[in-house]
């Protein structure tokens, strides 16, 4: 601990003592320095593993620069960056929205919902190959929440692939390679609110009037990790082939005799308990987002210009209210406790606090990365040294390393979206250029998760399945790697020379498959 201390000082004291005796160069204000926030947050990431203490220490770096003087700067960490983070009123709509949506998750799960519509999956689980494939799908079904999903379908698909002879290892596998992509890749989950929030503060920053939602929609088809991450585990499941430590793992467990595990649940609930309120969630936001955008364009107008136009935290928070109200409703009428729903609502709220303060950091780096013109200044350095065609590959890589060594998917976004989108737009770069730079950030985030052993999802999915936690990121790793590559080299590469997405997305999907016949061998069962 003091050893990390020291280096903070040290580091702050450098900082503080450069921007005061070297001078920037005469066209740009700040020079160098302006880096050095995201620079200061990654480097502290790596070494401490906390996200949080990074961006704060980053916003403080920024203060510290733009003052020269350290008791200013702690004051405009606070004041401006902070504040001006959470006095928005878009940023307090995703706020609430996000809160809502955790609190949702934890009554559809004390009410038995969720796990009832993982049940329904059960009937499918005859033989391994479908026990996988069902529960693959089920990590589908529990798309709304990467944390819902690594607790309740590992937990509750355990009695399935125990009886069908599937190693935890596998289990664990299905979970975590679903949960994250799913998450990232939903109109309506957790996540979009802090992406897309993510991706409208940069495009402010860069000076952009496009609508944020819009923008995110647009960019999905440029999410090749997590679209390359569910082909490469739906192609394990329908296959049957195993390769690397993974088939030692389900070469052991297809060798035992296991006893069926009855299901657990926190109770017996109706498939209604979930649902309707899910259900209800999706419907009321698209409905709302269509309504929105005819009032302003009309009915003539086409459906992703009628969405861009509509207020998309405005339509995810009418969305969370109506569900959170109908959970409630079916959990109270089907028998849960008023005590049980409020401690319920307690619980999913407080569950997302650190993924909160991480989103509202970042938005306060955010701010202090466009007060110093960082995105100007690396431009100012790239001109002509690399050209915009390998942003995606690199924007890839290097959020993918960060993910890894911090472990969260969700701060690796927050450092680097700020400065990645403002790159782009001020280097000159296109249209398709900057959605694959802004989807090459959540895809690396997600591909970093997936391989670190300190991956919040990683974990859970560990602790949900009970599998044994080293195991299961040994047996995970050369799936991830090989999806990842994988994504680089056929999808990220190509589509920043200006191949479309969709067919990128095709030949990596045929890689992904291909692997897994040239590497894996089908397990012998006993």
């Amino acid at each position: 601990m003091r050893s990390r201390t020291n280096l903070i000082v040290i580091m702050l004291t450098g900082l503080y003592l450069w921007g005061n005796f070297i001078p920037p160069p005469i066209d740009h204000p700040y020079g160098l320095l302006s880096l050095m926030p995201v620079v200061l947050t990654v480097g502290l990431a790596f070494f401490t593993k906390n996200a949080i203490l990074s961006l704060f220490i980053g916003i403080f770096s920024a203060g510290l620069i733009t003052t020269s003087n350290p008791i200013a700067g702690a004051f405009k960490i606070i004041d401006p960056y902070l504040l001006d983070s959470v006095a928005s009123k878009d940023n307090m709509k995703v706020l609430l929205f996000s809160t809502l949506v955790g609190m949702v998750v934890e009554i559809l799960r004390v009410s038995g919902g969720t796990q009832a519509v993982i049940q329904s999956f059960m009937r499918l689980a005859r033989g391994r190959r479908a026990a996988m494939t069902s529960t693959w799908l089920a990590g589908l079904t529990v798309f709304f929440d990467d944390y819902a999903n690594c607790l309740i379908v590992g937990s509750s698909m355990k009695a399935v692939t125990d009886k069908a002879k599937v190693s935890r290892e596998k289990l664990a596998y299905l979970v975590d390679s679903t949960a994250a992509p799913v998450a990232t890749l939903a109109l309506i989950s957790t996540w979009i609110g802090y992406e897309v929030s993510l991706m409208d503060k940069a495009l402010q920053a860069a000076g952009q009037s496009i609508n944020a939602y819009g923008f995110f929609i647009d960019g999905i088809g440029y999410r090749f990790y997590p679209i390359l991450a569910l082909v490469f585990g739906l192609t394990i499941c329908l296959t049957g082939r195993d390769f690397g430590p993974m088939w030692n793992a389900e070469q052991a467990a297809a060798q035992k005799n296991p006893e069926h595990i009855g299901y657990e649940g926190s109770q017996k609930g109706l498939i209604w308990n979930a649902i309707l309120p899910i259900s209800g969630l999706i419907g009321l936001t698209a409905f709302d987002l269509y309504a929105q955008g005819v009032a302003v364009l009309g009915n003539d107008a086409a459906l992703f210009e009628i969405i861009g136009e509509a207020d998309g935290y405005d339509a995810m928070l009418k969305g969370a209210l109506f569900a959170f109200g109908l959970a409630v409703g079916c959990a109270s009428w089907t028998g849960t406790d008023t005590h049980s729903i409020i401690k319920a609502s307690k619980t999913g709220a407080s569950r997302l606090s650190e993924a909160l303060l991480v989103l509202v950091c970042a938005w306060g780096i955010g701010s202090a990365i466009a007060e110093l013109q960082a995105a100007e200044y690396l431009v100012s350095v790239l001109d002509n040294a690399i050209s915009p065609a390998w942003y995606p590959s690199l924007i890839f890589i290097l959020s993918a390393i960060v993910a890894f060594a911090t472990g969260t998917s969700f701060g690796t976004m927050g450092t680097l979206m700020p400065l990645a989108i403002p790159l782009c737009i001020k280097a000159g770069a296109d249209i398709d250029i900057t959605l694959a730079v802004s989807a090459a950030v959540l895809s690396g985030a997600t591909w970093g998760d997936h391989c670190s052993p300190i991956s919040d999802t990683t974990v859970l999915s560990s602790a949900g399945t009970e599998c044994d936690h080293i195991a299961h990121v040994k047996t995970q790793l050369p799936y991830a790697l090989t999806a990842g590559i994988v994504s680089l080299l056929f999808c990220s590469v190509p589509v920043g020379f200006g191949i479309h997405w969709f067919p990128c997305l095709i030949g990596g999907s045929a890689a992904c498959v291909t692997s897994i016949f040239v590497f894996g061998k089908p397990t012998k069962a006993a």
